[in-house]
């Protein structure tokens, strides 16, 4: 048998950014291992959604390479958006659609595949079948959030970005959402994700902190007060 050639790792080469005199992302170099659930902590004001921004192509950053292989994913719009899918703290959907047309205007495929996409595990396990001729603004927050993923999910991605996934959710939702994420995970998939709720910790095989600009691998098992020291140092 032939070896794979599908890299392992994502190269992430020289993100440095800035808000004016405020220096967020200092020259950051690292290595993000595919097939794992990483979750990036830190304070508010501290780049995290910056940085996953930049990950997912939805924000420029001069200098920053992001190597899978030979490939510059921040070069190659097309190639980077078939690899990740990106949901960011923000809802990307359009209220007075129904929740079908949001997901085709995200799916990049024929028109004539789109129903067969929506056959997919990772949109299936979402169950939007009943939804798909509602309104957005007709839905619950719990639902808008599961169309946001499905958003995400509708291109088949081998890696989700996802900025807060439990934001402004109630208990019964947050436990959903992060169900499904923990599912898109087990089916061999990548997952990276922001979080201020330790619950999310629970899904997660690596753990990292943004602090100082710098991101700094952390015991994943880190919790309560342990954390929080590291997090406000």
């Amino acid at each position: 048998m032939e070896p794979s050639t599908t890299p392992a790792n994502i190269l992430v080469k020289n993100i440095d950014y800035s808000y004016r005199k405020n220096h967020v992302l200092d020259h950051l170099d690292f290595s993000l291992p595919l097939g794992e659930s990483i979750a990036i902590l830190g304070a508010n004001g501290s780049g995290k959604s910056t940085l996953l921004s930049i990950l997912a192509g939805a924000r420029k950053c001069k200098g920053a390479e992001m190597l899978y292989g030979d490939t510059d994913l921040l070069k190659h719009p097309a190639k980077r958006s078939a690899l990740i899918g990106y949901v960011p703290q923000s809802d990307p959907l359009m209220p007075d659609m129904s929740v079908r047309d949001n997901l085709l205007l995200w799916f990049h495929g024929k028109k004539s595949e789109f129903d067969a996409a929506l056959q997919s595990p990772s949109i299936q396990m979402l169950q939007l079948d009943g939804f798909l001729r509602k309104r957005v603004n007709a839905l619950s927050g719990g639902m808008r959030k599961r169309v946001s993923l499905a958003t995400a999910l509708i291109n088949d991605p081998q890696i989700l970005i996802m900025d807060e996934p439990a934001a402004a959710l109630d208990l019964c939702y947050k436990a959903e959402i992060r169900d499904y994420l923990q599912q898109f995970h087990q089916n061999g998939r990548t997952l990276i994700l922001t979080t201020h709720d330790e619950e999310d910790l629970s899904i997660i095989s690596r753990l990292y902190l943004l602090r100082g600009g710098k991101l700094l691998l952390q015991d994943r098992i880190l919790r309560g007060d342990e954390l929080l020291t590291e997090i406000r140092k």
